[in-house]
């Protein structure tokens, strides 16, 4: 009897490492201020101008799953933990003007974009990697993982969560940033009176008095 359980134990481990190198279903998961209404126009150098850093504690998800012939030969499961910081930034024109009306500076910014590649730190990377009970590529399943974080990662740099994020940070660096080019080049002053309001593309002006 004991014989037949090894005897069967040893065909379904062949039958994975055959399986392992067949095609087979597979799934990743997750894996100056002149008169009011006069526009005012900012010469810059151009470029690019960071305007918000993200950090965040991310986690990649692979899992792997095969059967053969109907049975089923377990999952694959890696993951990877790992801190990271998103950049974003906006593509300055060399004229961008502003719109004064009495105390209120009006801006105009472009849209805020993500700084790619997104920047990871390798040396707090944690992993984990289990191969399914008939399976023998943890180590493959957890690699192809890693090949995949950078492409996830910038699709979630792009996305809504962060976007959203970045732009409430972005939106003060702009203001200061455009603050202090008017105190150096009109009669702006720095004070609760006078203040300049960010619109990123598609927001509408708000009602001034």
């Amino acid at each position: 009897m004991v014989g037949v359980v090894i005897a069967a134990a040893a065909i379904a481990l062949g039958i994975g490492w055959v399986a392992q190198r067949l095609d087979g279903d597979q799934r990743e998961v997750r894996s100056s201020v002149v008169a009011p209404e006069k526009p005012v126009v900012m010469r810059t150098k151009g470029g690019l101008l960071e305007v918000a850093t993200v950090r965040a504690l991310e986690r990649f998800t692979r899992e792997d799953s095969r059967d053969f012939w109907g049975i089923d030969l377990g999952t694959t499961v890696s993951q990877i933990q790992v801190t990271v910081t998103y950049r974003f930034h906006i593509e300055m024109a060399r004229e961008w003007p502003i719109e004064v009306r009495g105390r209120t500076a009006i801006v105009r910014a472009p849209a805020i974009k993500p700084s790619l590649p997104v920047a990871f730190d390798t040396t707090l990377m944690e992993k984990y990697t289990r191969a399914g009970w008939a399976r023998f590529n943890k180590e493959e399943n957890l690699e192809a993982l890693q090949r995949s974080m950078t492409p996830t990662l910038a699709a979630r740099a792009s996305g809504d969560a962060y976007r959203g994020l970045a732009e409430d940070a972005g939106r003060k660096t702009i203001a200061e940033f455009v603050t202090i080019w008017l105190l150096k080049e009109t009669d702006w002053k720095r004070d609760p009176a006078h203040k300049v309001v960010v619109l990123f593309p598609g927001e509408a002006r708000p009602p001034l008095p």
